[in-house]
């Protein structure tokens, strides 16, 4: 039989205790220093994205003004990383301030980060551009060589596993917007498997030279008015936004918190499409939700919350609402409950995925739990 024909199912359900777990979370998001304040300000329905000049001069009339931005991209504790001075200089601030959020993922599951030293974790990264590198590759006046492991994106996994001492896979994956959701499958994969015995899964976005957002405001994608209208009559592009956000996984039976259960992990690809290689298929969404329920021998009717992609694009919207009709509305008799933090922060793109999840952790294990 065929690949393209192989009705072959991947899931088996879990022994007791060997469920993958989230049992830290930690990370920085627009105007919110941390998780606490970032669940704070979605309490708070605050519009997180502001259209001050912190990263640019807001004098080009095709890139919209607003944006998502976090607090001190500048500041980095060089000395308690390990890390020269030099090196510090010339990293890439996704490289820094990942380095500093896997350390607070970890704590917050209890685990001391020194006791991983040797042990089989895995890191797991989810980014595209790197829009500082350009300075210390081309511009910069000294060349020493810390540019290429400062500004690598493989170094963006891999800085974190060399600095804890740990050994299991570590890799960065670019997948564009689905980029950090694709490395916290990776890293579901790798524990089912039992190539690491924990996981290090992060996200990471930074909007730091105005060219990229031009490129994208040319390729049409963006709010001219720097707005995500998500699922909204009017909605005309994203609001691009930062976001450096770390969780960490492993099995149930080692964890001493548990935030949320992953029951399943799966990707496809819309491969070859008419109207061009960035149009959404709501098509294949549809065809991977199916497949995801029917493996795991699960009813989507059993669904009371869905955290949306939701970008706020006059394409992408559509598309993905009649993706989640078709594969997951057709027999409910209750309405289902949708949401898409891009909406309160903007798309912070390869990082969003792992912002959906936190958002979804905060949902549940902090409000609705009151209620349940």
């Amino acid at each position: 039989m065929s690949a393209t024909k192989s009705t072959r199912k991947t899931y088996k359900a879990p022994l007791p205790g060997e469920e993958i777990v989230i049992s830290g979370i930690a990370g920085r998001f627009p105007d919110s220093n941390n998780v606490e304040e970032f669940k704070n300000n979605l309490m708070s329905k605050k519009d997180l994205v502001t259209d001050d000049d912190r990263r640019w001069k807001l004098d080009h009339p095709d890139i919209p003004q607003r944006t998502g931005k976090i607090n001190d991209v500048n500041k980095f504790d060089a000395l308690f990383f390990g890390v020269h001075f030099k090196q510090a200089h010339t990293m890439d601030p996704m490289c820094r301030m990942l380095l500093e959020h896997a350390y607070e993922a970890v704590v917050d599951a209890g685990i001391n980060p020194k006791q991983l030293r040797g042990s089989r974790i895995g890191v797991f990264v989810g980014a595209c551009f790197s829009e500082s590198e350009k300075t210390w590759f081309y511009e910069k006046l000294q060349v020493n060589g810390f540019g290429i492991t400062g500004c690598s994106r493989a170094m963006l996994a891999n800085r974190i596993s060399y600095w804890l001492g740990v050994t299991g896979p570590s890799y960065t994956l670019d997948s564009a917007c689905s980029s950090s959701l694709v490395a916290l499958e990776h890293a579901y994969r790798c524990l089912i498997d039992g190539q690491c015995e924990g996981a290090i899964v992060g996200g990471s976005n930074l909007c730091l030279h105005p060219y990229v957002s031009l490129q994208f405001s040319r390729l049409g994608v963006l709010s001219p008015d720097g707005r995500s209208k998500v699922f909204d009559i009017d909605a005309d592009g994203y609001a691009r936004s930062e976001t450096i956000s770390v969780i960490y996984l492993q099995k149930a039976k080692n964890a001493k918190r548990i935030y949320a259960t992953l029951v399943y992990g799966k990707t496809n690809c819309d491969g070859y499409k008419e109207q061009g290689i960035t149009f959404p298929s709501s098509k294949m969404q549809s065809k991977l939700m199916k497949e995801c329920y029917a493996d795991c021998n699960l009813s989507p009717n059993d669904l009371s919350y869905l955290e949306c992609h939701g970008t706020g694009t006059k394409v992408g919207d559509p598309e993905e609402l009649y993706a989640i009709e078709t594969a997951i509305c057709k027999e409910r008799t209750n309405p289902l409950l949708i949401g898409a933090v891009k909406s309160n922060m903007g798309h912070s793109e390869p990082a969003s995925g792992l912002c959906q999840v936190v958002k979804v952790i905060l949902l549940i294990f902090f409000f609705l739990k009151k209620y349940l």
